[in-house]
């Protein structure tokens, strides 16, 4: 459990935490139940440590947290309001901090039992999970190496006739194959669907061009991402040639990543080599993002963040440039920010997948 680390920095705050079913949980406490309807929060202060959850729900929070927290059940028909009351009394902090994705009536919920407004937790917990430990990092790679093996497996079985959505059932059961708790999320996009950044897979039949995949899986809770661009049959000129500036936008980003580096310079860098090219208005998102427990997660790599980089914090690097109505190109490695600059996780070529017909 990292919760010791967690309590350090409410004490400089003091402030209480109040994590409910989701990432902040499990990294605090290397575990989180199903969030349901019932309320559940693991509450921490400088001084302690309280979960309130459901009696349905209690005896897997046991069996997990292993008497390291001390548990308050309540019961369906009596509700959480008491139970919680009770929990928080023990418990100190001036301010109160709720999970960002805690649900909206549990949140109102906590909010009358503390009577006063409540903070978010992403204040405390951003900058902790932005800092990936040793193990962390080991879990990342092992996330990657599994994805690799599914892009290979999904450049192998691409071929015309196939649908959008069996493509992406043959990268689903590569991922389990390959020792994956689960799909993150899957994206094939082919032909004109490229030109749509985050296209959903339908049963568009693959015909010769373009195939866009983007994909992640989970390995013992820790995420992966990529995208990676294949043609069935010969791509044209202006494919490879829009190819070509996203390749180099990756690399400019890549180069300008290094620990203290603020997150917008790596975005304007990414975003200049597009701009020269002419393709600007083309590219209609940031270059990257965090990722860990969560695909998406602090740091956002975007203009106007002046963030510096934290060292082992682990981003996206994602230019693209969507031409709606032809097709879109984006390419995406997942970084590690060391001291002697971004470790790029994926091994799998940036080139053109070119499956012949």
């Amino acid at each position: 459990m990292r919760i010791a680390s967690i309590q350090k920095e409410l004490a400089r705050l003091d402030a209480l935490l109040a994590l409910a079913p989701g990432q902040d949980f499990r990294y605090a406490a290397g575990w989180t139940p199903m969030g349901d309807e019932r309320l559940t929060f693991l509450l921490i202060s400088p001084d302690g440590v309280q979960l309130v959850i459901a009696s349905v729900n209690a005896e897997e929070a046991v069996a997990h947290l292993r008497a390291a927290v001390p548990v308050h059940r309540f019961t369906d028909a009596a509700g959480p309001r008491a139970v919680l009351s009770e929990a928080l009394r023990s418990l100190s902090g001036s301010q109160v901090l709720v999970s960002d994705d805690a649900r909206f009536d549990h949140a109102q919920i906590l909010a009358e039992v503390v009577k006063q407004p409540l903070g978010l937790a992403s204040q405390v917990m951003a900058p902790l999970r932005m800092q990936k430990d040793p193990e962390e990092c080991r879990l990342l790679a092992e996330s990657q190496r599994i994805n690799d093996l599914a892009m290979q497996a999904a450049y192998q079985a691409m071929q015309p006739g196939m649908t959008e959505l069996e493509l992406a059932d043959v990268i689903r059961r590569a991922f389990i194959a390959n020792g994956a708790d689960k799909e993150a999320f899957i994206i094939v996009a082919c032909g004109e669907h490229s030109a749509l950044p985050h296209h959903s897979p339908t049963d568009t039949k693959l015909e010769p061009g373009p195939v866009l995949l983007d994909i992640g899986c989970y390995y013992h809770g820790y995420a992966s991402d990529m995208t990676r661009v294949a043609y069935l049959g010969e791509p044209s000129e202006k494919f490879r040639a829009v190819h070509r500036v996203v390749e180099a936008a990756v690399k400019a980003a890549h180069h300008e990543a290094k620990p203290g580096t603020p997150a917008e310079n790596v975005d304007r860098a990414a975003r200049r080599v597009i701009d020269e090219a002419g393709y600007g208005a083309a590219f209609v998102h940031r270059v990257g993002h965090g990722i860990g427990l969560s695909v998406h997660e602090p740091p956002s790599v975007m203009e106007t963040n002046q963030l510096r980089l934290p060292e082992n914090a682990a981003f996206s690097i994602e230019p693209g440039i969507y031409l709606p109505g032809e097709f879109g190109v984006r390419l995406e490695e997942v970084v590690i920010n060391r001291a002697g600059g971004a470790e790029i996780l994926s091994h799998v070529s940036r080139d053109i997948f070119v499956k012949p017909l």
